[in-house]
């Protein structure tokens, strides 16, 4: 039997409605059985181009529908924590797109709502699977490095961020954006040690938006391990996408299809290049299914999720401030 999926969310920025249909279509044990929109525009497409589903007129019609298990938020980031409480309250399971939401105050009211219901909850962290950053976890537990006491993670360029993204109010910003992917990338490096420490910068220009166009977070954890993520849309000339420093060696990757290390190597000149890793985003809706239909265990934990989410809300204090926040 399986699991009905209702889509909340089409619009065409990035495609991610059409996106994540694709990818509920292609797994097994999950069926899509309905997408929503709040724009009558957008209904009409995903008529167009999701035959099968059910297009509703109301949020809450598809969420009084027996026939959706599972819902799959896909909307402006300031929607999420009233969106995913309301279907955990009407039974539903609960994916959102990251960023999982605001701040940790909303997050603690979705875990809530869902355990309460005991309805499943989950964050799409798609780039958990990216080969890039597959490659980084594989080098630091292969113990290469040597013990590892400082990460650089970083994803710049310059664009314009279009749409909400560039809307305050909607949670749009460079770090609700690139850095929730790359902030629930080092909490997952690090568990089980945990952040003790934000200071962060920001700049806010170079396009006409409301909100930060660069940040640069630095994030000290329990093990002792200094992390920063740099992200930003105004920047010419990026930084590396990862440099990861051990007491034995430092692992660089200038992009994220190539990789090296160089430092104290066994039969080696002290330099050598890293096969990178294949992405595979597809493995997070086969989690879902799993665990839906199998009871496997959840890959992207809401309780994980909501520690970076902490430390991007310290982030924000934190430039406010000016000071190092504890975490």
């Amino acid at each position: 039997m399986s699991i009905g999926v209702g889509l909340v969310g089409y619009g065409v920025q990035f495609g991610m409605g059409k996106h994540h249909a694709e990818q509920v279509r292609q797994t097994q044990g999950l069926e899509l059985r309905g997408v929503y929109d709040i724009d009558p525009s957008r209904r009409e497409t995903a008529r167009v181009e999701q035959p099968g589903a059910r297009v509703y007129d109301t949020y809450e019609g598809m969420l009084e529908d027996p026939g959706i298990d599972t819902v799959v938020l896909i909307t402006p980031h300031d929607t999420h924590a009233p969106l995913s409480v309301q279907a955990s309250r009407a039974g539903k399971h609960v994916i959102t797109e990251k960023v999982m939401c605001l701040n940790t105050k909303e997050a603690d009211e979705m875990i809530s709502a869902a355990r309460e219901a005991d309805r499943a909850l989950t964050v799409y962290q798609n780039r958990r699977w990216d080969g890039d950053y597959l490659t980084v976890l594989n080098v630091m537990e292969s113990g290469a490095l040597g013990r590892v006491f400082q990460i650089e993670s970083s994803v710049n360029g310059w664009w314009f961020p279009a749409g909400w993204r560039g809307l305050k109010a909607q949670g749009g910003g460079m770090l609700y954006d690139w850095g929730a992917h790359l902030t629930d990338q080092l909490v997952q490096l690090m568990l089980p040690a945990k952040p003790v420490s934000v200071y962060a910068t920001f700049h806010h220009g170079g396009h006409d938006v409301d909100v930060e166009t660069q940040a640069t977070v630095v994030i000290r954890f329990e093990n002792g391990v200094a992390a920063q993520i740099d992200v930003g849309c105004v920047s010419h000339i990026s930084r590396p996408r990862w440099l990861v420093r051990g007491e034995r060696a430092a692992l660089l990757m200038e992009g994220s299809d190539s990789a090296k290390i160089k430092g104290d190597l066994e039969d080696t000149s002290g330099e050598m290049t890293v096969a990178v890793e294949k992405s595979d985003w597809h493995a997070f809706y086969k989690n879902i299914s799993r665990h839906l239909n199998e009871g496997a265990v959840l890959a992207v934990k809401p309780e994980e999720v909501r520690i970076a989410i902490g430390v991007i809300e310290a982030a924000f204090e934190s430039g406010r401030t000016g000071q190092v926040v504890d975490f």
